[in-house]
C-alpha cells in the first residue's frame, strides 16, 4: 500500500511540526541561527596516541628488556686451546630482548540523520542549516567515541559498547578499591604506590584522570589548606596536582571510576577518519547524512595503569 506524504513526514527523524513545536520556523524579532546544545566534550581521546591504519588490523610490535643485563665482568682467564673462553660470561648470565605483541582490530560505527526537505526550506539558518547539523554530528561522534572507548564492554547488553572492551574493563592488573571513602590525597596515594616504579620515574607526564564531580570535590579539599596552593586551588588557573601529577577531570567517565597512567599509553587506532556522506531519498524528499568510521582502542602497556573503584 502506498505511503502518504503526511506519513513519510511523521516517520523522519526530524519533522517540520518539530521545528514548529521547538521554535525552529521562523518568526519575526527572531535569531537567525541556531544555539548550539552544550554537550560534554572528551578529554582523554584528544590526548592518546593515534595510530593510522590502512587494514582492519594492525599488530604493533615491541621490544624491551624486562630485568638486569649487567654482570660482573669476568677478569681471570681467556681463551683455551679447546676453544672456550673464560673471560666471556657464562650462558646463564647472559640476556635476550623481550619481545611482544599487541593487536589492534577496527570495529565499524555509524550515525544516521534523516531530515525533510521542508525543514531545509522552512528553518531560521537557510542553507547553513545543513553544515550547522553536520558539524554538530561531528562533535557528538567525539563524545559518543570517548564514552565507547571508556565504558566499551563485550558483556554489555548495547550492541554499540559490546564491541570491544574498553580501557575500564582492559585495566586489570592494577587496581584501587577506594570502598566510598571518597577522593582524596590517600586515593592518589594508593595509586601511586600501586603503580609499578619504573613507571613513576617521570611524574610530570602521567594524568590521574576522575570524573568532573570529583575533581570539584577534590578541589574543595584542597583549598580548605591555609597555604598558597589552598588559595591556587580556587583561584589558579585550573591546574591540580596530587603528588606532582595533574588530575584532570574526564566528563565521560563512569561514576565511581577513574584511572592513572600516562596520555600516550592509549592507542587510538583509526582505518578510516571520520567520514560524513550526504545524499538524497528523492521519494520521501529527504536529505540523508550518515557518519561512519573504523575505530579500536587498547592500552600499548596494560601494567602501566592503576584503576580507581567504589571511588
Amino acid at each position: 500500500m502506498p505511503v502518504s506524504n503526511n506519513e513519510l513526514v511523521r516517520r523522519a527523524d526530524l519533522a517540520l511540526s518539530d521545528l514548529e513545536a521547538n521554535g525552529g520556523l521562523l518568526l519575526p524579532e527572531q535569531a537567525n541561527r541556531f544555539i548550539d546544545l552544550i554537550v560534554e566534550q572528551p578529554t582523554i581521546l584528544r590526548q592518546s596516541r593515534v595510530v593510522r591504519m590502512a587494514a582492519p588490523q594492525r599488530i604493533i610490535n615491541k621490544l624491551g628488556f624486562d630485568q638486569r643485563i649487567l654482570r660482573a665482568a669476568p677478569q681471570a682467564g681467556g681463551a683455551q686451546d679447546d676453544g672456550s673462553n673464560t673471560r666471556h660470561l657464562l650462558a646463564a648470565d647472559r640476556s635476550k630482548p623481550i619481545t611482544r605483541q599487541i593487536e589492534l582490530i577496527t570495529k565499524e560505527v555509524m550515525g544516521e540523520v534523516r531530515i525533510p526537505y521542508e525543514v531545509f526550506e522552512d528553518n531560521i539558518e537557510r542553507e547553513a542549516f545543513e553544515a550547522h547539523v553536520i558539524r554538530l554530528m561531528a562533535e557528538r561522534s567525539a563524545q559518543d567515541l570517548e564514552e565507547w572507548a571508556l565504558q566499551a564492554d563485550t558483556a554489555s547488553p548495547d550492541p554499540y559498547l559490546a564491541l570491544t572492551d574498553g580501557l575500564l574493563k582492559s585495566a586489570t592488573s592494577n587496581v584501587v578499591d577506594n570502598l566510598g571513602a571518597g577522593i582524596s590525597p590517600d586515593l592518589f596515594e594508593a595509586g601511586m604506590l600501586t603503580m609499578p616504579q619504573r613507571y613513576l620515574r617521570n611524574l610530570s607526564a602521567l594524568k590521574h584522570w576522575q570524573t568532573v564531580a570529583d575533581t570539584v570535590r577534590y578541589r574543595a579539599n584542597v583549598a580548605k589548606r591555609a597555604t598558597g596552593y589552598g588559595d591556587s586551588a580556587l583561584q589558579g588557573d585550573g591546574t591540580l596536582l596530587a603528588f606532582g601529577v595533574q588530575v584532570e577531570q574526564a566528563p565521560l567517565m563512569p561514576v565511581g571510576f577513574g584511572m592513572f597512567t600516562f596520555p600516550n599509553n592509549i592507542i587510538f587506532g583509526i582505518q578510516r577518519q571520520i567520514l560524513i556522506e550526504t545524499d538524497k531519498d528523492i521519494r520521501s524528499r529527504e536529505l540523508i547524512i550518515v557518519l561512519s568510521t573504523r575505530v579500536d582502542i587498547l592500552f600499548d602497556e596494560e601494567q602501566a595503569v592503576v584503576k580507581y573503584i567504589n571511588v
